[in-house]
């Protein structure tokens, strides 16, 4: 099949589908070389902010990738399926949960609510929109601010007192309507795969969640990587929950809900209804193709989950620094990619400005801490690269 995959970042999924088979037109905004190796076609579009995209200048492009088989729409793209259905043929499929779906699971706010209404745990959440005053906020300290849609955690902010939402909310201002205010629960963060048909689901996965790791990210909460698998004595619970919530909201394809274990018990967190970051380390440790088991569930198939192989982990490392990828640099990245350890690579002179993600280092082996010190050797080389730009500059 001719697939045809659109989002800020879409390596990840067109070298699932590519690996499947597939023939992959995609058009995203980073020039990595594993995606051009991997697809057929491939654009590079300029795109600065994912919430007012330049809807015009993409169609123009994107008519150089047609025709095809049937459309992805990923990272930024997913709720635009009216949109790229003007530009297509009508028969041809768009693999993806309904417009409609996609606005209402990904609204926190709109979640918060339908997770009470079925009695499963979730921190309290309300919407900035709906206070005027710190003292509207009921829900104890310390607190996080979220945008109500949006995901990978580089936006949330996290206030220790009612001093500090004060000033946020002076902040915000006229935005409020775009964020909420959530209770902050300790634990640990996991996310489990499911593949719906919408009636049947099945988990494939559970998978540890990196956030704010210091040796790969300065921004606090934002999301850096997986492991796969993650072990605990929540597992069945979470699996069949995810499962659940797969079939109530009539999920399609790959998903993912995201969960924190507190000493309580499991929290759910988020559903993400559209293909995760987490797909590299759940296909390297379960052997599962994960857009094949995707497209298979728009035709109402879904098969048995695969066991564990081993552990797979990827860590997002992100600039510490603005600099542009010279000759040592590269030719380190490409060296990994090489050896299977690195995706996501940049092409040489490529600019990275702070706090960009560089490049995804990848590993496996038989236990967690093996593969951390794995990649954590990788970025320590590459640190040091970027730390001899630094003193030459």
């Amino acid at each position: 099949m001719k697939i045809l995959i659109l989002g800020v970042n879409t390596r990840h999924i067109a070298c699932s589908a590519a690996r499947a088979g597939h023939t992959v037109h995609t058009l995203n905004s980073f020039n990595d070389i594993d995606l051009v190796e991997c697809a057929s076609k491939a654009i590079v579009c300029t795109i600065p902010d994912v919430h007012n995209l330049d809807l015009d200048g993409i169609a123009t492009a994107i008519s150089s990738l047609l025709p095809v088989d049937g459309v992805v729409l990923g990272p930024g793209f997913e709720h635009l399926e009216h949109w790229i259905r003007k530009i297509i043929d009508p028969k041809i499929p768009v693999f993806n949960n309904s417009p409609k779906t996609i606005t209402n699971v990904s609204n926190k706010v709109w979640l918060a609510h339908k997770l009470k209404e079925m009695d499963i745990s979730h921190p309290y959440t309300l919407p900035l929109a709906s206070m005027t005053t710190q003292e509207d906020w009921n829900g104890g300290y310390p607190a996080m601010i979220k945008p109500i849609m949006g995901a990978g955690g580089i936006e949330n902010i996290l206030m220790d007192d009612a001093d500090d939402l004060t000033r946020l909310l002076n902040d915000i201002g006229v935005n409020k309507d775009k964020y909420l205010i959530q209770e902050f629960v300790n634990g640990t963060l996991v996310s489990v795969s499911v593949i719906s048909t919408g009636q049947q689901a099945i988990a494939i996965a559970v998978n540890e969640q990196l956030a704010g790791l210091e040796w790969l990210t300065d921004m606090p909460f934002a999301y850096c990587g997986n492991i796969t698998p993650y072990e605990s004595e929540y597992n069945k619970l979470i699996c069949d929950t995810a499962i659940k919530l797969a079939i109530k909201f009539q999920l399609l394809g790959s998903n993912g809900v995201d969960f924190i274990l507190t000493e309580q018990g499991p929290v759910v967190l988020e559903i993400n209804p559209r293909f995760q970051g987490s797909i590299d380390t759940v296909e390297n440790a379960t052997g599962i193709n994960v857009f094949q088991a995707h497209i298979d569930a728009f035709e109402g198939i879904v098969s048995a989950p695969a066991s564990y192989r081993y552990y797979s982990i990827k860590t997002i490392f992100f600039a510490p620094h603005r600099f542009i990828v010279g000759e040592k640099v590269y030719e380190y990245l490409l060296l990994c990619l090489e050896r299977g350890n690195a995706a996501d690579v940049p092409t040489k002179g490529t600019v990275v400005e702070i706090n960009e993600p560089v490049v995804s280092f990848m590993s496996s082996g038989e236990s967690r801490q093996q593969v951390i010190q794995q990649v954590n050797s990788f970025v320590a080389r590459l640190i040091d690269r970027l730390n001899k730009i630094n003193t030459q500059d």
